[in-house]
């Protein structure tokens, strides 16, 4: 039953429980009746079924709504139940009094008077609460969160209570998926905690996540992922136009962003600064300029010795293994150790160099020459102490 259907019946409600008291004024309120005594108690008893059938009614679609849904119960629908579970002994004892108890008929009016005010509280707060906000804005249903129909509004709030339970809302909404690999991902939450999201939420919240970033194709979540990073990790530090000023090669930006993972690991792992990195050299790198090819009538020159210290620098090794070769980063080695120095031969220096080591050793294949590996390693060596 949707909230509309529910709400008119809680104003249908508010007026029978309003036309019971005004027959009750009618029949024991006047000096001379304008109706007949026999036709109020007539009516008065036809409008009091129709009460308790509405009452029962919505007594059912409550409890099946509280059945129904996963999410918790706020403030105001606490004071819907309270208020919806007291009309019952009242109604009850004042039904046994006019069928069974005449002597006390002089308290039904005051009970009268009590459902009527406990109805207009019970209604207000929710049949209210549903035309106040469908006239001003939007109304969101927890307890009937499709209602019929996918909104992005619904969906949002529902990612707002749930996702929040287990983590950050900023991981959320910064990551970029499809609409199936959004389902596959409020799906697996969802096994995780069964009790936590229905059939209807997980379509919900699947919805608003798809619109807002309105992703068709795969090929698509690249670059609306690299634009989120940017803006809400890289900005952390220091603005884009600093970060865009500078025109820089491929190599350098990939570079740069390589030697920002290492400082804030726990901000942008080597995945994303692989990917950001090539991001940035395909829109923002400028090209390598080639060397002048050397006449044929002139002997190329003998290459000079490669100082591997800028690269050092310019390739940010320098961040974790330090200026002076003791290692800043966590697991870096200390390579003035003489005992380290003697334990790795220039083969497996050369292997960890090309190939990488581990989660904080980045290969370096493709970004160093042979020759120039060869003077990494020499660069190592003389870092030992005799």
């Amino acid at each position: 039953m949707s909230p509309f259907v529910t709400s008119t019946l809680g104003v249908i409600f508010v007026l029978v429980a309003a036309v019971q008291v005004w027959l009750m004024l009618e029949d024991i309120g006047r000096e001379h009746r304008r109706f007949s005594s026999k036709v109020i108690s007539t009516i008065h008893r036809w409008n009091g079924r129709l009460f308790v059938l509405i009452y029962l009614l919505l007594c059912v679609v409550m409890v099946q709504r509280v059945a129904e849904s996963n999410a918790g119960l706020d403030a105001r629908m606490v004071m819907h139940f309270v208020l919806a579970i007291s009309i019952l002994p009242i109604l009850t004892v004042k039904i046994l009094i006019v069928r069974y108890y005449p002597n006390a008929f002089k308290y039904v009016f005051a009970m009268g008077i009590a459902i009527l005010a406990i109805s207009l509280a019970l209604v207000g707060i929710t049949g209210g609460y549903y035309f106040i906000k469908s006239a001003t804005g939007k109304y969101i249903s927890v307890f009937n969160p499709k209602a019929g129909y996918l909104d992005v509004d619904v969906g949002r709030q529902i990612v707002i209570q749930k996702c929040a339970k287990c983590h950050d809302l900023t991981r959320v909404f910064t990551m970029a998926k499809t609409p199936q690999s959004w389902l596959e991902t409020v799906n697996r939450m969802a096994q995780r905690d069964p009790t936590w999201l229905s059939n209807d939420q997980i379509q919900q919240a699947v919805y608003f996540l798809s619109e807002r970033q309105n992703i068709t194709r795969p090929e698509e979540v690249t670059t609306v992922q690299l634009e989120s990073i940017l803006q809400t990790r890289c900005s952390k530090c220091h603005s884009l136009e600093r970060a865009f000023a500078r025109r820089r090669t491929s190599h350098e930006w990939k570079i740069l962003v390589k030697r920002m993972s290492n400082r804030h690991r726990g901000w942008i792992d080597d995945a994303e600064a692989q990917v950001l990195g090539d991001y940035m050299a395909r829109l923002y790198g400028i090209k390598d300029q080639p060397a002048a090819a050397a006449s044929p009538a002139t002997p190329a020159p003998k290459p000079a010795a490669i100082n591997f210290s800028a690269l050092f620098e310019s390739n940010g090794c320098i961040f974790c293994h330090g200026e002076k070769g003791e290692g800043e980063a966590a697991g870096t080695p200390n390579w003035t150790d003489a005992g380290w120095q003697g334990s790795r031969t220039d083969e497996e220096l050369i292997e960890s160099i090309t190939n990488g080591k581990g989660k904080d050793m980045p290969k370096f294949a493709g970004i160093l020459g042979n020759d120039e590996i060869q003077a990494a390693v020499k660069f190592v060596r003389g870092f030992r102490r005799r």
